[in-house]
């Protein structure tokens, strides 16, 4: 989640943003989590029988033996997943 957030900041050279997104994330009860074995391999399964494609089923892997109440996304893809307490960053700002 932490690639996929600066990526947008880092091409633009834009380091305000770049900082305030690593924050946002790194500055909360968020927490990095090692990928394993057991992750990588529920990973593929996803990626092969749905579908997220590789990086997102990995993010979804990591979320569900973590025991994640809430994944915060820009990516409207992860709304076919099942069984993950999704939230679209989008309809926060709504609110």
């Amino acid at each position: 989640m932490l690639v996929e957030s600066l990526v947008g900041s880092l091409k633009s050279g834009n380091t305000t943003l770049e900082k305030a997104s690593e924050q946002a994330l790194l500055g909360t009860e968020m927490r990095l989590l090692p990928i394993t074995q057991p992750i990588l391999r529920e990973a593929a399964r996803l990626a092969a029988t749905t579908k997220p494609r590789p990086p997102q089923a990995l993010h979804t892997a990591t979320a569900r033996h973590a025991g994640c109440v809430l994944f915060v996304t820009n990516d409207a893809g992860f709304r076919g997943v099942a069984s993950l307490p999704l939230v679209l960053r989008g309809d926060l700002m709504k609110t």
